[in-house]
C-alpha cells in the first residue's frame, strides 16, 4: 500500500519537540524531570488587600493630563475609567468635579480613552478616541455644553483662542475659533507625522505646531486663519534618543522652549530650539520606576504619555501612566511633586500577577498548580465533592477556601476563577497553615504520591499585612517541612507590611526551607518574583546529568546536529556540530572539516549581535551593547517584567553583596542591566564559577538548541519548471527568479536556527563560526526573567534557564515590494516564530546574508490585553483590546468607593449613594460598552448564573442587574465578618466585544505561543473564482499557538500578509476552530500544519493552499485557501471555509491530546490524500492513568483535491466525526483488519486507529516512507518507582491498511507491540536512502548512544522526502 514521495527539495532534518517549562525541565521520559511538583498558591484575602498599592488618591493608567488657573490637576484614565481632577495644594480628590471627583459623561460627551485634553478660559477641551468626539466642560458648571464628531483625535492645542485637532484617521481634523465658536475650514492633508503620533502642540506664539513621529520633531506652520500648514514641514529635528513621544507642551512664553514626554525612556525632556528651530538641545528628567516614591534625586517614571504646562504658575505636568501617577516639575525640570502612584488595588494587582503565572506554558509544563484564599475564620480542608476540576471544596466559605486541587488542569481552572476572589476578613496565618496541612496529608485527595521519591510539594503564601497567629502556623510549615519534605515560600506583598511583620514573614521562610521571605512591592516585582520561585522549584527536582539533546539537519554530506546539556540553575550549555556523512548515511567522527560552533564563539566583546532596538541603529550588527543599555533596558521593560537587583554593594537582599567589591558592582539596578547585556553575550555576570570575576568569558557561551529546527540557506534554489499556471513555480519564471538566483549563486551557505539564549543564529557552515546573533525585539522584555538573586549563593551564582527564540524559522524567496524597496523585487525571508519564548515573531530579509533587515515583529501579550507591533523604522505601535474577565472590583462603583476610601470620604457604611467607603446595591455599572447577555457569563460564588439583566442608564453605559444584593468595601472596614461578594464577570468566546477592534488588521489577540512553524505560499486574495495570478499575494500560514490555558487564545488559523508595507504584519484573516464544550480541555493549536499547494500535489490546479490542522481536543480541520469556487457536492465554496474532518475525542482523562504536526501522502491504491497523526499529552509525557487510551491515527480525505463537508456514510448528514468510521487495527499485524477491506456495515473504510497500551504516547510527528509510517512512542516506566526512566520504541504501520509490522524491524521485546530501541524519548524520525534516524533523550540500544539509526522495512528510493508542509524557498 504504497503512498505517492512528492519530492520538493535534498533535505535531512531530526526535530525534537519537548516539554517546557520556566526552569525548562529536561526533556520527557528522561526521568525525575517527568514528575511535575506540586504548588499551593495561598492568597491573602483580607480587606486590605482592596487598598491601592500607594496610599495618596490614585489615577488609572493615566493618559493625559491638563491644568486649570488655579493649578488643579486633571487626569484622564484608561479606557472609560473617567477624566479625574486632584487638587494641587493637598492632592486630594476634588469631589465636586463630576461624580465625586471623577467625570465620565453622557451622550455625545463620553470619556472613552482621552489621548488629549486642554484647559482653556474655564473650559476643559477633551478629545475622546474611541467616542470620536471632540467635547468641552465648563468647569464652573461641570456641564457639557458642546461637541464635534472628530475620528480617534490625537492632537489638541490651543493659542490665541484658535484650537487645532487632528486625527489618527486620513483627512479628518477640526480648526474652531473659540471666540466666535466657529468652524475654520481647513485642508487637512495625510501626513504620517501627524497621523501616528500623538499630542502634539502649538509654541507659546501659536505661530508653528509641532509633533513627533519616530524619533523626528517636525515643525508646522499655521497661518493667520489658524489653519496648520500639514502638507509639508517647515522643519524637521532628529533625536535619536527620544523615543515615542506621547505628549508635547509649550513653554508659556518661549517659542523656542518645548516639553515631551519619553515612552520608552520612562522620562520628561525639556528641548530647545535653535533660532532657525533646525536643532535642539535637550534635558531630560526621569528613569525607570515603577512604584516607590519620587524624589528631586530620583524621579521613577514608567511610560509616561500626555505632557501639559500650567501658564499661571509656570509648571510642567506628566501623566505617569504605568506608575499611575500624575508628575509636576518647575520649567526646568525640577521635581516638585507627585499625585497618586497606583490606581489598581492590591487584589487587582494580584489577579494579574497570578493570571500570568498560569498562563505561562513555561511554568505550567513542570508545576501542577493549585490554589485557596484565606483570611480569618477558615476551617481548613475536610473533603471535596464533584470533580477534581469543577469540584468545590468543604469546607468552603467567603474568608477561606480551598478553590483550585494540584492537577495538571489546575493551572486552567485558576485563571478561570481567580478574578472572582474579592478583598475581606482578617489576616490569620493559620488560616492558610490549617488549609495547607490538612489538603496536603489528606488520606484521600492528597495530591502527593508517596511512591513518587522525586515528586516535590511546594507551598506558595502571598500575604498582604501583618499576621496572627503565627507561632501556630510556624509550627504547621516545620511539620510539613520536616516530616512530609513539603518547602514554605513567603511573599510579602504591596508594599504595607511592618518591619515586623516582614520578619514573621522571613521566619515561616526559614522555617518552610526556603531561606527568606520574597518582598514584592508593586504588580510587577510580584509578577517576576513568582516566576523566579516557580522556576527554582521545578529546577530543584533536576537531580542527575542530563543527556545530550540533539536536532539534525543534513546538506551536501553533513549532519548538522544541535546539542546541549543541562546544567541545575545556569543556562544551559548548547553547540551546533558539524559531521561528515557519506551517501549511504554513514558519519565520519574523525574527518578533518568536522566541527563545534560554541568551539568557535568569539570573545563577548568581538561577538556581532544586533536587535531592532528604538533609538538605535544595527547598522554595524552590534548594538545590543552596554553603550545603549538605556535603550535596551526601556525593552526588557516592556510587557511590565524588570531586571532585578542581583550584585550590588549594600542592598539588601545580603546575598546580593557576594561580590561587592567586584568591577562594575554597584547599588541599584543599572549595572545589574548591563550585566545582564554583557552576560548574553558571553560574560559570567552571575558567577558561575564562584571567582566574583564578572566580566571573565564564560566557559560555555551558546545557548541551547532545543526545539528549533535548522535552516541551511546558501544559493537560491527554488523550482521554476511548472505545469499549470496556478503554481508558484509559474511566478518565479515569470518574474526573472533564475537571473536573480544567478546572480546570487555564490551567496554564502549559512546556517539559521534559533536558542534559548535568547537570540537567532547564523552560523557559516563550512567554518562554524558565528557570523552574528539576531535579538528579536520582542524577545528581549522576556530576557529579565533570566535574573534570580536567590541563585546567588554562598560560593558560586546562578540564574534561571529561560526560552529564548525556541521556535523554528522558515525561509522562503519572495518577489514584493518591502519596505525598503521602491518597485517590487526578489528577496529571502526568513521568518521566526518565537515558539515557547513567547506570542510572536519576527520577520528579517537575509537576502545579503552580511546586510540583514527586520522588516517587523508582532507579541501578543495576552496577561495586559495588549498587542505589540514594531515596524522597519523601530517604531513600536500598541494596541489594546479588552479583558475578558472583570472581578467586582473593575466595577464602576467599586473603582468609586475605593477612591473614597483612600480619600478619606464618607464612612464604611454600605449603600447606593456612592458617597461612602462601601458600596452595595442590586445594579453595578460594567465598563464595557454595548454589551448583550449571551456576551457574559457570570460567576458568583463559583456558580455561573443568569439571574441578571442589562440595560443602560441615562449616559449609555452599561447596567447589570442583579437578583441579590452585591456588596464591595473599598478599603479594610477592620471587621474580618465584613466580606465582599465573591463575583466576576467574563466574556464569552466569540463575542464581538474581543480582540483589537480599533486596528483589526492588529487583531493577533488570540495568538498564543508560536509553536506552530508558518508556511508561506501566494493567497488569491479575492478568494472564489479568482484567477488573476498578478494580484495574489504572498502569506503565513500558522496554528493559533500554544495557548497556555488562556481562554480564546491558540484555537484558531493565523494568515498573515507578507507583502503589506503600510500595515506590517498585517493579519489577513483569522480562521477560529472550534473549542468543543464539556471536555475540560481549554483548546489550541500548537503543532504546524500541512499545507498543499499545487506546487507540492501532482495533478492539482487551484491557486491558494488547503490547509489541514490539529489541535488539543483531537481535531483535524481543512481549511479552504484556494480559489476553488464550488464544493464536492456543487455548492458554492468560499474563501477561509472549513471543515472537522475528524474528531479523536480527546478527554483529559483519555488523553488523546494532538500536540504535533502530522505527515501525509496519497495513496497508491485509494488515491486518495491521507493523513497520519498520533495523540499523547506532550506536557505530562511521563503521566500514567488506567483511563488513557492514546492512538496512532491515519485517514483519507477523499474528496481531495476538492473540498466537502464530512458526510455520515450511511445517511448522507452532516457530520463532524470520521473517526467513527475508521477501523481499530489493534494487535493486526497481518493486515487482515485492513481498513480499505472494512466488512462493516456501514463500512469502516475511512481510516485506521491503533490504541497504544500501558499509558504510551507518540512523541513527535509521524514520518511516511515507503508505504509505512513510523510513529515515536514512549511509554512511561511501570516499575515500582516511577521516577526511573521509561522506553522508547518505533512502530510501523501500514499506510493505508493499518497493520502494525513493527516485528519486521528486529528483534522484538516480549510482549511489545512496537520495536524497543532505547531508554527516553524519541525526536521525529527522519529517512536517508534506507535508513531511519532518531535522536533520544536518554539512551539508544545502539553504538551512538544519544542517536538511533535503523533499517527501513521497505528498501525507498535515495533520496530524501519532504511533505507538504515545507515553507522553506
Amino acid at each position: 500500500m504504497k503512498i505517492k514521495s512528492f519530492i520538493l527539495k535534498l533535505i535531512f532534518a531530526l526535530i525534537l519537540f519537548s516539554q517546557n517549562s520556566f526552569a525548562k525541565n529536561l526533556p520527557p521520559g528522561s526521568g525525575i524531570s517527568d514528575v511535575p511538583a506540586n504548588v499551593l498558591i495561598l492568597l491573602d484575602k483580607s480587606g486590605s488587600m482592596s487598598e491601592r498599592m500607594a496610599s495618596s488618591s490614585g489615577f488609572y493608567y493615566p493618559t493625559a493630563v491638563a491644568v486649570d488657573a488655579s493649578g488643579d490637576v486633571y487626569g484622564a484614565q484608561l479606557s472609560n475609567a473617567g477624566i479625574k481632577k486632584l487638587t494641587y495644594a493637598t492632592g486630594a480628590l476634588d469631589s465636586t468635579f463630576g461624580s465625586s471627583g471623577t467625570y465620565r459623561g453622557s451622550g455625545n460627551c463620553r470619556v472613552y480613552n482621552v489621548y488629549v485634553m486642554q484647559v482653556h478660559n474655564g473650559f476643559l477641551y477633551v478629545g475622546s478616541y474611541y467616542y470620536h468626539r471632540v467635547f468641552r466642560i465648563n468647569l464652573t458648571t461641570g456641564a457639557c455644553d458642546w461637541s464635534e464628531r472628530v475620528y480617534y483625535p490625537t492632537h489638541l492645542s490651543i493659542k490665541n483662542n484658535i484650537m487645532n485637532v487632528f486625527s489618527a484617521s486620513h483627512g479628518y481634523g477640526l480648526t474652531r475659533n473659540l471666540s466666535t465658536n466657529q468652524n475654520i475650514s481647513c485642508s487637512y492633508y495625510y501626513n504620517t507625522a501627524i497621523r501616528y503620533s500623538r499630542g502634539g502642540t502649538l509654541d507659546a506664539s501659536g505661530n508653528n505646531f509641532y509633533s513627533y513621529y519616530n524619533r523626528y520633531l517636525y515643525r508646522f506652520t499655521r497661518d493667520s486663519n489658524g489653519c496648520v500648514n500639514v502638507s509639508s514641514y517647515a522643519s524637521i529635528i532628529y533625536r535619536s534618543q527620544w523615543q515615542y513621544g506621547y505628549g508635547l507642551a509649550s513653554h508659556p512664553t518661549d517659542d523656542s522652549i518645548l516639553y515631551g514626554s519619553s515612552y520608552y525612556e520612562h522620562g520628561l525632556y525639556k528641548v530647545t530650539l535653535n533660532a532657525a528651530k533646525t536643532g535642539a538641545s535637550y534635558s531630560k528628567v526621569g528613569s525607570y520606576g515603577r512604584g516607590g516614591t519620587s524624589t528631586a534625586g530620583n524621579v521613577r517614571m514608567y511610560n509616561p504619555t500626555g505632557v501639559a504646562v500650567d501658564n499661571t504658575n509656570n509648571r510642567v505636568f506628566v501623566a505617569n501612566y504605568g506608575g499611575e501617577s500624575v508628575q509636576a516639575f518647575d520649567l526646568n525640570l525640577g521635581f516638585l511633586k507627585e499625585f497618586g502612584g497606583g490606581g489598581g488595588t492590591r487584589m487587582n494587582g494580584a489577579h494579574e500577577a497570578i493570571k500570568a503565572i498560569v498562563t505561562d506554558s513555561s511554568l505550567t509544563a513542570g508545576v501542577n498548580f493549585g490554589f485557596a484564599y484565606w483570611s480569618s475564620g477558615g476551617a481548613g480542608f475536610n473533603d471535596w465533592s464533584g470533580n477534581i476540576t469543577t469540584g468545590r471544596a468543604s469546607p468552603c466559605n467567603d474568608r477561606a477556601c480551598l478553590k483550585v486541587r494540584a492537577h495538571k488542569e489546575g493551572a486552567s481552572r485558576i485563571n478561570q476563577i481567580i478574578s472572582t476572589v474579592s478583598p475581606g476578613g482578617g489576616t490569620d496565618a493559620y488560616d492558610w497553615a490549617k488549609i495547607a496541612k490538612e489538603y496536603y496529608l489528606h488520606s484521600k485527595f492528597s495530591p502527593i504520591d508517596k511512591n513518587l521519591t522525586c515528586q516535590n510539594s511546594y507551598i506558595l503564601v502571598i500575604g498582604d499585612g501583618d499576621w496572627n497567629n503565627h507561632s501556630r502556623a510556624k509550627g504547621v510549615t516545620k511539620e510539613l517541612l520536616n516530616k512530609h519534605k513539603i518547602k514554605t515560600f513567603t511573599v510579602a506583598y504591596g508594599g504595607g507590611i511592618s518591619g515586623s511583620g516582614l520578619n514573621n514573614f522571613r521566619d515561616i521562610a526559614v522555617a518552610g526551607g526556603t531561606n527568606d521571605v520574597i518582598i514584592a512591592d508593586t504588580t510587577q516585582a510580584l509578577k517576576t518574583q513568582l516566576k523566579a520561585a516557580i522556576s527554582q522549584i521545578i529546577a530543584s527536582k533536576l537531580s542527575f546529568t542530563a543527556p545530550a539533546i540533539t536536532a539534525t539537519i543534513e546538506k551536501g554530506g553533513s549532519l548538522f546536529q544541535a546539542q546541549f546539556d543541562y546544567v541545575q540553575n545556569e543556562e544551559w550549555n548548547g553547540t551546533l556540530i558539524r559531521t561528515a556523512m557519506s551517501n549511504d548515511g554513514v558519519l565520519d567522527e574523525n574527518d578533518k572539516g568536522n566541527w563545534s560552533a560554541d568551539d568557535m564563539i568569539g570573545t563577548p566583546s568581538s561577538r556581532k549581535i544586533w536587535s531592532a532596538i528604538p533609538g538605535t541603529s544595527y547598522s554595524n550588527y552590534n548594538n545590543f551593547t552596554t553603550t545603549n543599555w538605556s535603550e535596551i533596558n526601556a525593552m526588557f521593560q516592556l510587557t511590565g517584567n524588570q531586571v532585578n537587583g542581583y550584585h550590588s554593594v549594600t542592598d539588601n537582599p545580603q546575598n546580593s553583596r557576594r561580590c561587592s567589591s567586584a568591577s562594575g558592582v554597584a547599588n541599584g539596578t543599572d549595572d545589574d542591566v548591563k550585566g545582564l547585556i554583557n552576560f548574553l553575550r558571553g560574560e559570567d555576570y552571575f558567577d558561575y564559577d564562584g571567582d566574583c570575576k564578572l566580566n571573565e568569558k564564560r566557559q560555555k557561551v551558546l545557548g541551547d538548541i532545543y526545539h528549533s529546527e535548522l535552516v541551511v540557506v546558501g544559493a537560491p534554489s527554488a523550482e521554476v519548471a511548472f505545469r499549470n499556471l496556478n503554481q508558484e513555480s509559474y511566478w518565479r519564471s515569470k518574474n526573472n527568479y533564475t537571473s536573480w538566483a544567478n546572480s546570487k549563486a555564490n551567496r554564502q551557505e549559512i546556517i539559521y536556527v534559533g536558542a534559548n539564549d535568547g537570540m537567532l543564529h547564523a552560523f557559516d557552515t563550512k567554518t562554524g563560526k558565528e557570523k552574528w546573533a539576531f535579538v528579536p525585539p520582542f524577545i528581549l522584555p522576556k530576557l529579565p526573567n533570566i535574573v534570580n538573586v536567590n541563585l546567588n549563593r554562598s560560593g558560586k551564582g546562578g540564574s534561571n534557564a529561560i526560552y529564548g527564540v525556541d521556535g523554528s524559522p522558515t525561509v522562503h524567496d519572495m518577489y514584493f515590494k518591502s519596505a525598503y524597496d521602491s518597485s517590487k523585487q526578489w528577496h529571502t525571508i526568513l521568518m521566526i516564530p518565537y515558539g515557547r519564548g513567547g506570542a510572536g515573531f519576527s520577520v528579517l530579509d537575509i537576502t545579503d546574508p552580511d546586510a540583514p533587515l527586520h522588516l517587523y515583529s508582532v507579541l501578543n501579550d495576552t496577561t495586559r490585553n495588549k498587542v505589540y507591533i514594531m515596524d522597519h523604522n523601530n517604531l513600536i505601535s500598541e494596541y489594546d483590546y479588552i479583558a475578558t474577565s472583570y472581578p467586582l472590583s473593575e466595577l464602576t462603583e467599586s473603582v468609586l468607593v475605593t477612591d473614597n476610601y483612600n480619600n478619606s470620604v464618607g464612612s464604611m457604611t454600605c449603600d447606593a449613594s456612592g458617597n461612602n467607603q462601601c458600596y452595595k446595591s442590586k445594579t453595578w455599572t460594567f465598563p464595557v460598552d454595548n454589551v448583550q447577555k449571551s456576551d457574559l457569563t457570570v460567576v458568583i460564588d463559583d456558580v455561573a448564573t443568569t439571574n441578571y439583566s442589562l440595560s443602560k442608564d441615562s449616559n449609555g453605559r452599561t447596567l447589570i442587574t442583579f437578583n441579590q444584593d452585591i456588596t464591595y468595601y473599598g478599603g479594610d472596614p477592620g471587621d474580618a465578618s465584613k466580606l465582599s461578594t465573591n463575583l466576576a464577570i467574563k466574556i464569552n468566546q466569540g463575542s464581538t466585544l474581543t480582540g483589537v477592534t480599533t486596528q483589526p488588521e492588529y487583531d493577533y489577540s488570540g495568538l498564543g505561543e508560536t509553536w506552530s512553524a508558518p508556511r508561506i505560499f501566494r493567497l488569491p486574495n479575492d478568494g472564489a473564482g479568482d484567477t488573476n495570478i498578478d494580484d495574489n499575494i504572498y502569506v503565513a500560514v500558522m496554528g493559533g499557538g500554544f495557548g497556555a490555558y488562556a481562554e480564546n487564545v491558540g484555537s484558531n488559523l493565523f494568515v498573515i500578509n507578507l507583502e503589506d508595507t503600510t500595515n506590517p504584519g498585517k493579519v489577513e484573516k483569522v480562521v477560529p476552530i472550534e473549542d468543543k464544550l464539556g471536555n475540560d480541555i481549554t483548546n489550541s493549536i500548537p503543532s504546524t500544519p500541512v499545507v498543499i499547494t499545487a506546487d507540492s500535489s501532482f495533478g492539482v490546479s487551484y491557486a491558494g493552499a488547503f490547509v489541514y490542522l490539529n489541535d488539543l481536543e483531537g481535531k483535524v480541520s481543512k481549511v479552504n485557501l484556494t480559489n476553488m469556487d464550488t464544493k464536492r457536492d456543487g455548492t458554492a465554496l468560499n474563501l477561509y471555509d472549513k471543515t472537522i474532518l475528524l474528531d479523536a475525542q480527546a478527554t483529559p482523562s483519555n488523553g488523546r491530546y494532538m500536540f504535533h504536526a502530522m505527515d501525509s501522502g496519497v495513496g497508491t491504491t485509494s488515491r486518495n490524500l491521507w493523513l497520519f497523526t498520533g495523540t499523547g499529552d506532550y506536557e505530562r509525557i511521563g503521566s500514567t492513568s488506567s483511563s488513557m487510551e492514546n492512538l496512532m491515527l491515519g485517514f483519507r480525505d477523499d474528496s481531495f483535491p476538492l473540498f466537502s463537508d464530512v458526510k455520515n456514510v450511511a445517511s448522507n448528514a452532516r457530520v463532524e466525526d470520521k473517526f467513527n468510521y475508521c477501523t481499530d487495527t489493534t494487535g493486526d499485524n497481518t493486515g487482515a483488519k485492513c481498513a480499505l477491506t472494512s466488512s462493516a456495515s456501514p463500512p469502516k473504510d475511512q481510516g485506521w486507529f491503533i490504541k497504544l497500551p500501558r499509558s504510551q504516547k507518540v512523541t513527535a510527528e509521524p514520518t511516511l516512507t515507503g508505504g509505512v509510517v513510523y510513529f515515536p512512542i514512549y511509554e512511561p516506566s511501570t516499575s515500582v518507582n516511577k521516577c526511573s526512566i521509561g522506553q522508547a520504541f518505533i512502530c510501523a504501520v501500514d499506510d493505508e491498511c493499518g497493520a502494525n509490522y513493527s516485528g519486521q524491524m528486529g528483534p522484538h521485546v516480549k510482549d511489545k507491540e512496537c520495536h524497543y530501541v532505547g531508554d527516553g524519548v524519541l525526536s521525529k524520525i527522519v529517512t536517508f536512502g534506507d535508513k531511519l534516524f532518531a535522536n533520544i533523550a536518554g539512551q539508544s540500544t545502539g553504538t551512538k548512544k544519544d542517536l538511533v539509526q535503523k533499517l527501513t522495512i521497505a528498501n525507498t528510493e535515495g533520496i530524501i522526502r519532504t511533505n507538504w508542509r515545507e515553507g522553506n524557498f
